[in-house]
């Protein structure tokens, strides 16, 4: 049997409750849509930036049958910088009627926290021909990107008013999203990096520095 998808960082969304039986048969979504739809959902899904959240509510709601109260923080603690570079979306199987699971494998890039950051000064929206991802920029003032990571998901597609939709809004996610595994010692830090270990205290023995 093969090993069930993992995910380290994000959690993958859970299904949501199934058509409602009296309203007729479900129409299944075609294989191949599902998965440019999931794969785009996953990028997204699995990128936050604690000092942009309203930016993953705006993209994140797109993506919903009908958008909860937070879709900011759905799957995600509202801590932390994430950005998910691309997915390869995989097999496609049914799921109950008119749902499908589309099982998707996504890059991200982990970052941690530097120095001092917050919102950046807010200027004009670029002239850009698409619809804006939940990706934060590769960089930004107080953070540091680490390593990045293969995330397996499985989401969940649905064919609802017309439209494909991710069908993710009744997830039950439990505890925060674990922090990432603590940086290995850099010794090579700059001078006034704030990570910078401080000068050594005199040992409590009375012995030399």
């Amino acid at each position: 049997m093969a090993d069930p998808p993992t995910d380290p960082f994000g959690f993958p969304p859970v299904a949501g409750p199934g058509p409602d039986p009296g309203s007729g048969p479900a129409t299944t979504p075609d294989p191949a849509e599902a998965a440019a739809l999931a794969a785009a959902f996953a990028v997204d899904y699995l990128s936050w930036d604690e000092d942009d959240p309203g930016r993953r509510a705006r993209v994140l709601r797109d993506y919903l049958p009908v958008p909860g109260s937070d879709p900011a923080h759905l799957g995600w603690s509202g801590r932390g910088r994430q950005r998910a570079e691309f997915a390869l979306p995989g097999l496609v199987r049914g799921d109950g009627e008119g749902r499908v699971l589309v099982d998707v494998r996504v890059r991200v890039t982990p970052y941690r926290a530097v120095g001092e950051h917050g919102p950046e000064p807010a200027g004009p929206d670029p002239d850009v021909a698409g619809i804006p991802a939940v990706a934060p920029a590769p960089t930004g003032r107080g953070w540091r990107s680490l390593a990045s990571y293969w995330i397996r998901i499985n989401v969940p597609v649905a064919a609802e008013g017309g439209r494909l939709v991710v069908d993710a809004w009744e997830e039950t996610l439990g505890e925060d999203p674990p922090p990432p595994p603590p940086p290995a010692e850099d010794h090579s830090l700059a001078d006034d990096d704030p990570l910078a270990a401080p000068p050594a205290a005199p040992s409590s023995t009375g012995g030399a520095w």
